[in-house]
């Protein structure tokens, strides 16, 4: 009886020990969502290159909104495709976990870098004869990513870069500043 409830014990304990939180917080090896905001709609798959490094793909439609003297003040409304590439560094992955936060499905900080490419490929319009001037966007950028039971998910972000015009190899500087909610499949 003795040895029944000493081998009971020392297997309690070691299924306990077993079950410590991991010290070494380590990205998602693969998130697959979708996620709107006020300018838009975004399909995304985000994988894991390191264990604190991911890359996004993403691709969308930008909403596009334009009044004034050249639409006789009628409101233009575009959804214009993009694609984009962003590796992201979650930088706060380890200090979550020391506070016992979550960090499941990329939650946290992450530091990005932004490439967005615009094709001319089509334009969903209230108007006709609607064209995009291809462009490609790099912004580096910081933000948060917070994901609530797997599956609702929030992100915020805020980045200054550079957009190239590709016809006219234009470069110009460009702003994204970023709202979404999103689901996570």
């Amino acid at each position: 009886m003795k040895q029944i409830l000493f081998l009971s014990i020392f297997m309690l304990l070691t299924t306990a020990y077993s079950q410590k939180i991991d010290q070494n917080p380590s990205v998602e090896a693969k998130v697959i969502g979708v996620q709107t905001g006020l300018f838009g709609l975004w399909g995304y798959y985000e994988t894991k290159l390191s264990p604190k490094i991911s890359l996004r793909t993403e691709l969308g439609l930008d909403v596009g909104l334009r009044q004034g003297l050249f639409t006789n003040n009628e409101l233009v409304f575009a959804l214009i495709p993009n694609l984009a590439l962003e590796p992201r560094w979650y930088y706060s992955l380890e200090r979550r976990v020391r506070k016992n936060r979550d960090v499941s499905n990329n939650t946290g900080f992450f530091l990005g870098l932004k490439a967005r490419y615009y094709p001319d490929w089509f334009v969903i319009s209230n108007e006709k004869n609607i064209s995009v001037i291809e462009s490609l966007d790099f912004i580096p950028k910081i933000g948060y990513r917070k994901v609530w039971n797997n599956h609702l998910s929030f992100e915020s972000g805020f980045g200054i870069g550079k957009s190239l015009s590709i016809a006219s190899s234009f470069w110009d500087t460009t702003a994204e500043l970023t709202f979404r909610i999103g689901y996570n499949f």
